[in-house]
């Protein structure tokens, strides 16, 4: 019966980091922003706005929508601009990196 029991715990641990695995492989590949709209979606919560680290997280993987591009760094400071400037930057060498790749 213990062997049993070992085997089902086993059986049951694999599934569970598998489950694990694909959750983060996802997340991974997504950016976290609608892409329509340019809302932030984190935790089942949808948001206006993300913040200058989630945009840049998305710009890292050439992910960032077009919408939150274009109005990343509109308020605040001129450092708040040269900021967005340089996501934007991150975003379209990754793009064009990502489109070398294919070809």
């Amino acid at each position: 019966m213990s062997r049993k029991l070992l085997i089902a715990l086993g059986a049951v641990s694999v599934i569970v980091m598998a489950g694990v695995a694909s959750a983060g492989i996802v997340a991974y590949n997504s950016c976290g922003y609608d892409e329509e709209t340019g809302n932030y979606l984190f935790e089942g919560k949808e948001y206006a706005h993300g913040t200058m680290d989630s945009a840049m997280e998305c710009a890292m993987q050439g992910m960032l929508p077009d919408v939150v591009a274009s109005r990343l760094g509109m308020w605040g400071s001129a450092e708040t601009k040269e900021e967005a400037d340089q996501i934007n930057l991150m975003d379209e060498l990754k793009k064009e990196e990502q489109n070398q790749a294919k070809e």
